[in-house]
């Protein structure tokens, strides 16, 4: 009967989701239970430096950047799992933390932090600003929530 068939899709349902927590969870653990992630601030009008103004701080790659010294002194490179360039927007921040809110909603442990000395841009990459696109991660994060949450009441 239809009412047999809808129980038994229903239950295949639950355990392919189910399959999908414990696979993105799987994922998250094999890219490293911690990763390091920097941004790169750009200069502000505030910063009082000249338009012209080499930044001390470069990115080199997605996974790289370097820390410029004197012309006498080398250079330092540094790894990471990401590094955002100053030219980066917040989206594009989200999209790459957006898992860890998922595997929140999946039930597993997260944190999330941002780290860094003061002015260096914690605050607007956590908060952002405003409703549209300067959003940080927290409120991106509260609207995915959200949209979970409506997912599953349409669930039932």
């Amino acid at each position: 009967s239809s009412a047999e068939r809808e129980k038994t899709l229903c239950e295949q349902v639950r355990i392919l989701e189910s399959e999908r927590r414990r696979m993105h969870n799987v994922i998250q653990e094999l890219r490293g239970n911690v990763r390091v992630f920097a941004r790169v601030r750009p200069f502000l009008p505030g910063d009082g430096v000249d338009s012209d103004a080499e930044p001390v701080v470069v990115p080199k790659s997605e996974t790289e950047l370097n820390i410029a010294s004197g012309e006498s002194v080398p250079g330092y490179k540094f790894s990471f799992d990401r590094v955002f360039p100053p030219s980066i927007g917040q989206e594009a921040i989200f999209e790459e933390v957006s898992e860890f809110v998922q595997s929140a909603l999946d039930g597993y442990n997260v944190c999330l932090f941002s780290y860094g000395q003061t002015g260096s841009g914690k605050t607007h990459t956590m908060q952002g600003s405003g409703n549209g696109q300067m959003r940080g991660i927290v409120p991106r994060a509260i609207e995915q929530v959200g949209r979970y949450k409506q997912a599953l009441e349409l669930d039932g």
